[in-house]
């Protein structure tokens, strides 16, 4: 497995990341047409793993160009010193980077890092470059899972930016993933650091789960007045754009949102129980110099068509582009 660090921002304007990226590249697989197939996930941890790779093999995912990934783990106990992101990509022949954001370490084992948490994109075409990009930390704390109270970790949030070339055309691509608990100007400060380190210009592919809550979700005073919101004004989290800050940081850096994702579509679920007219947009894809494919704008339900089992809290989001 090839490693390849580089830290893309000018010296001394920001931290490394903490982790190096992790690099596995293949030979491309050629398209019999020509246009790009995304695809978008926030995977949970991916401890589904064959519902997700089942998911990936079906239309409308199958045989996608490009899949971004948020919320992979690696060194969970399904395969000790393997990842989801790594899995993926050897079952669909495909080349992956991957970058862990956090390392997850159990009480009174401070010198052990038992897994780790991270991001991902696999492509269908070898990688050219992959740089971590470190993103600034907001002050509200993350929440883990109860089971997890007493863990500590190390990191810091981290999101990649690579160059490919399909059909000898050269693309960027990039994923992140943003802090879900604080507030919408922090997130809009993610966003912006995250961009500082995204060439300004060029055909480019970006997405990730971008918590577009339009709120803060720091105390529990906070989440029962979001849950208040949802049930008064639910447009508000299918659309979300006029109250995160985040979406003009895209606008200016040429990517655009609008026929990439399907317009006031929820993408994530606390519960199946939840109606969706009260589940929030989170998940998000935007391209600069590629145009969108009418009709292939997608979110898709991740789960099996005969046990109807989610294999995350996320959708799939998918569109065909024009290369």
């Amino acid at each position: 497995m090839d490693r390849d660090a580089r830290d893309l921002t000018a010296a001394g304007a920001k931290p490394a990341a903490h982790f190096p990226p992790i690099v596995l590249n293949r030979a491309a697989r050629r398209r019999p047409d020509a246009r790009l197939r995304v695809v978008l996930l926030n995977a949970a941890g991916g401890r589904k793993f064959r519902e997700i790779l089942a998911c990936l093999r079906r239309p409308p995912l199958r045989s996608a160009d490009v899949i971004l990934l948020c919320e992979v783990n690696t060194g969970v106990k399904r395969r000790p010193g393997r990842d989801l992101a790594t899995d993926l990509a050897e079952a669909l022949e495909m080349s992956c980077a991957y970058v862990r954001e956090f390392g997850l370490r159990p009480p009174g084992k401070e010198s052990e890092v038992a897994s780790y948490m991270g991001n991902a994109i696999l492509s269908a075409a070898p990688f050219e470059d992959v740089a971590a990009v470190s993103m600034h930390r907001p002050p509200t704390p993350m929440v883990w899972p109860r089971r997890m109270h007493h863990w500590s970790r190390v990191g810091a949030p981290t999101g990649l930016v690579t160059r490919v070339k399909f059909g000898g055309e050269e693309l960027t691509v990039g994923v992140t993933h943003l802090h879900s608990r604080c507030t919408p100007v922090e997130r809009a400060r993610q966003m912006a650091t995250y961009l500082e380190s995204f060439p300004a210009s060029g055909r480019a592919i970006f997405g990730g789960d971008l918590n577009t809550t339009t709120t803060e979700l720091s105390s529990r005073a906070l989440i029962l007045a979001t849950a208040r919101q949802m049930i008064v004004n639910p447009g508000r989290f299918h659309a979300p754009e006029a109250y995160e800050p985040l979406f003009g940081h895209l606008r200016e850096h040429g990517l655009e949102i609008e026929g990439v994702n399907v317009a006031n579509r929820a993408t994530f679920t606390f519960s199946g129980l939840i109606p969706r007219s009260m589940r929030p947009k989170l998940d998000w894809l935007a391209v600069r110099e590629l145009r969108p494919i009418a009709g292939t704008a997608a979110v898709v339900a991740p789960r099996s068509p005969i046990l109807m089992r989610r294999a995350s809290d996320h959708d799939f989001v998918t569109v065909d582009l024009e290369l």
